[in-house]
């Protein structure tokens, strides 16, 4: 009767460990778009409204309007004064060349020369603003990657508590047959290694949930330690379209493209104002000289520059054509590096779909049985308890591989959002927990978790 409660004890934990795995699997099959994360929308909101960098990024383009006007003004006005004096002694008033004269002088640009550098002070603002776009994309990427890295941690400590729960129950079954001589020491031994190693993962863990905190607030401007109320698991968001659909949004959205346009159109501006230099500005100037007691005398005058410097304006010219169709250029090339960004992004995530896709309707089902037939073959004494440990083992390593894989998925497309030229930041693809032992010649704990923003 002793040996028949012992497997039955056994047999009833780990088969309530394969009922809530299975319905575990299950539920996270369910498609949620993260856009409908009442959390993460406040958290993007927050940090749109205060994060420090979209601040500077707005005071750089308010300076940069203020330019618009200045290079629309006149050139300011020349007034100066001269003394003529006949005579080494002072003699105003009674000498006829000794004045004392006052000067106004005004120039004149040709006509059109204040509007077009008028218009390439505007193109040169405006190609600033796309910089406040990067920065909102980015910070909202960030937000919702942290985010991602927040859940997925606090997924895989209750997940690891879980299998702290499973192990110390089925610690206790070998400890009791072992105390009665019906289990081997080794077991004893590796069942409390697998308990440290649990250990060691729910410390990692409780780390990484403490950094992407920290992150967070961060981005949001706040004390790191403000509680979050994230989730304690992702839901898979499925990604629908083609690579060519999300890189045509890609690129209407991409502030990189939207200022490599705006950069032509400087050039373009700057090319006028080049080609309007040729032309000659004008100068106006009035004078009033007084001689004390003898009659006054007035001066009026026009004066007119000489463009005789051809070829410094011909250079001009010439650079600012170079540099226009080298704008031209450059916006293709950016055009191919967001597509081949746009591309590596969408099949990766078309591949993590498809690799859970797996997890949910083949490895974790396989785990469930292969842990079933393990504790079988292990009660007619087939297999040493060694195989019940790995079986067990393995199907928790895929689940949390799959926890892994399904964060990834989610960074994926905060980063196909973003639409960004730089490269896509490492996901962190969990092994998780593997079998310690010579069937799986593996060292025990998991290579996942702790990276991959």
């Amino acid at each position: 009767m002793v040996r028949v409660s012992y497997w039955r004890l056994l047999a009833i934990v780990v088969f309530g460990m394969l009922v809530f795995a299975t319905g575990v699997a299950r539920g996270q099959t369910v498609s949620a778009p993260a856009e409908n994360d009442a959390v993460l929308q406040a958290l993007v909101a927050e940090a749109l409204a205060r994060n420090p960098d979209l601040h500077a990024a707005q005071s750089a383009i308010a300076a940069a309007q203020t330019r618009t006007v200045a290079a629309q003004a006149r050139p300011d006005p020349m007034v100066s004064m001269t003394y003529t004096n006949d005579g080494w002694a002072p003699s105003l008033g009674s000498m006829p060349m000794t004045t004392l004269g006052f000067m106004v002088s005004q120039e004149f640009p040709y006509s059109g020369k204040r509007q077009l550098r008028a218009d390439l002070a505007t193109s040169q603002a405006r190609q600033i603003e796309p910089q406040l776009t990067r920065a909102r994309l980015a910070i909202e990427a960030a937000v919702k990657r942290a985010y991602y890295g927040l859940t997925l941690a606090r997924e895989l400590q209750s997940l690891t508590a879980e299998q702290r729960e499973l192990w110390t129950q089925i610690e206790v079954v070998v400890r009791s047959r072992y105390a009665v001589g019906q289990g081997a020491q080794q077991d004893v031994l590796r069942v409390q290694v697998e308990v440290t190693r649990i250990e060691q993962r729910a410390i990692e863990q409780a780390a990484e949930a403490e950094l992407r905190l920290a992150e967070i607030n961060r981005l949001l401007a706040r004390p790191l330690e403000t509680p979050i109320a994230a989730p304690t698991r992702l839901t898979l968001r499925l990604l629908s379209g083609t690579a060519q659909d999300a890189f045509e949004l890609a690129r209407a959205n991409s502030p990189e493209l939207a200022g490599g346009r705006l950069a032509i159109d400087t050039e373009r501006a700057a090319l006028a104002v080049a080609r309007r230099e040729f032309k000659p500005d004008f100068t106006i100037q009035g004078g009033y000289m007084n001689r004390g007691g003898l009659d006054a005398m007035w001066l009026a005058g026009v004066g007119m520059t000489l463009p005789f410097n051809k070829k410094a304006r011909e250079s001009a010219v010439a650079n600012a054509e170079i540099r226009a169709r080298g704008g031209a250029h450059a916006v293709e090339s950016m055009s191919l590096q967001l597509q081949y960004r746009t591309n590596e992004r969408f099949t990766r995530a078309k591949t993590a779909e498809k690799i859970v896709a797996l997890y949910d309707g083949g490895i974790v089902l396989q785990d469930q049985m292969t842990v079933e037939a393990a504790v079988a073959n292990y009660q007619s004494g087939k297999v040493p308890f060694v195989s019940v440990l790995e079986a067990m083992t393995a199907l928790y390593a895929d689940r949390w591989t799959r926890a892994g894989l399904v964060a990834d998925h989610a960074r994926l497309l905060a980063s196909l959002h973003e639409a960004s030229l730089d490269s896509t930041p490492d996901m962190t693809t969990a092994a998780g927990p593997v079998a310690s032992g010579a069937s799986t010649g593996q060292a025990g704990p998991m290579s996942g978790g702790m990276g991959g923003r």
